[in-house]
């Protein structure tokens, strides 16, 4: 098996009647599932933004191929805050579009909420339900002040106004967001990134960010 082409789960808190069956066991870029498949993992676009975009704007194709995996997170698509709104919408919208096509093929899969500043909010967190199993991406978000600060507000937010059974977590998990998590009652898991794994021998190194 390609397992180590893939990132495992971390539990960084236990909420009530927290079952680790609801959650992927690991999960595997889209374009790394192209040459090192693991068919154990749920596939995630969290990449290059020119990967997810050319993935975005062509997936039908490879619908095949994501069948023979156990699910899929929804795109990811960047919503740029320095972008007009119309942009962020039409990303918006194709990351949503991923709902209808994994489910139409009967693909299962997770809901990716993908934001950018305050204006992003009334649209991306349209249609998102509450209390569910939910998944958002920090890599590349932890360390400059002013992506981090954006992307803490937004998960902020999201916790707020969905309050995740489940919040599922690719890259470092800003220390903020834990503690919420736990003073919510909120499950909080953590996939690290592919960059980590590589770069990190110990493969339970616990990435939150201060």
């Amino acid at each position: 098996m390609n397992e180590k082409y893939s990132s495992p789960y971390e539990i960084l808190y236990r909420g009530a009647n927290f079952d680790e069956k609801e959650i992927p066991q690991r999960v595997q870029s889209f374009s790394m599932s192209l040459i090192h498949p693991d068919y154990g993992a749920w596939l995630h676009f969290y990449e290059e933004e020119k990967k997810c975009k050319a993935y975005t704007e062509g997936l039908s194709p490879f619908i095949g191929h994501i069948k023979n995996f156990p699910g899929s997170i929804t795109l990811d698509r960047s919503i740029g805050w320095c972008d007009p709104l119309d942009v962020q919408k039409d990303a918006d919208n194709l990351n949503k579009y991923s709902r209808e096509l994994f489910e139409v093929n009967g693909i299962s899969y997770i809901i990716n909420v993908r934001f950018g500043d305050k204006n992003s909010y009334p649209f991306c967190f349209r249609n998102v339900p509450q209390n569910s199993i939910l998944f958002i991406g920090n890599h590349g978000t932890q360390r400059y002040a002013d992506y981090k600060a954006v992307q803490f507000a937004g998960t902020d937010e999201l916790i707020k106004r969905k309050r995740p059974q489940i919040l599922l977590v690719y890259g470092c998990v800003d220390k903020r967001i834990l503690e919420k998590c736990k003073n919510m009652g909120l499950s909080l898991v953590r996939y690290p990134s592919q960059c980590e794994l590589a770069h990190s021998k110990n493969r339970g190194f616990r990435g939150v960010s201060p």
